[in-house]
């Protein structure tokens, strides 16, 4: 991977983070409340995993990669009709996807 590639990706994940915690202060306002389940490590990760598939099926000339992405996190979510939970998911997945095409629109301009 060229280190540029890996600079860029990692700024952007520091960036979905930074935008996760400026967005979720009434999450974690209920988290204080223990009126949810606090973001464990594992969920950290997960997003990285997303982003990080998104980005490298993009980049090797697979957009269906973001249908396949799409159609797996629906069917994690189809019993969950809690209005927090997929506003959440909704916000989660766009800025997954939106960060994985800065990237790839990025790294297409060092060529």
């Amino acid at each position: 991977m060229d280190a540029r590639l890996f600079i860029l990706w990692m700024m952007m994940e520091i960036m979905i983070h930074l935008i996760f915690y400026i967005l979720n202060k009434t999450m974690i306002q209920a988290i204080k409340e223990d009126k949810a389940p606090a973001l464990s490590l594992g969920d950290v990760l997960k997003g990285v995993l997303e982003r990080l598939f998104l980005i490298v099926g993009i980049l090797a000339g697979y957009p269906h990669v973001i249908t396949a992405f799409g159609a797996l996190k629906i069917g994690t979510r189809i019993k969950n009709g809690e209005r927090i939970s997929n506003d959440y998911f909704l916000v989660g997945n766009l800025i997954s996807i939106l960060g994985a095409l800065i990237v790839v629109i990025i790294s297409k301009s060092f060529s």
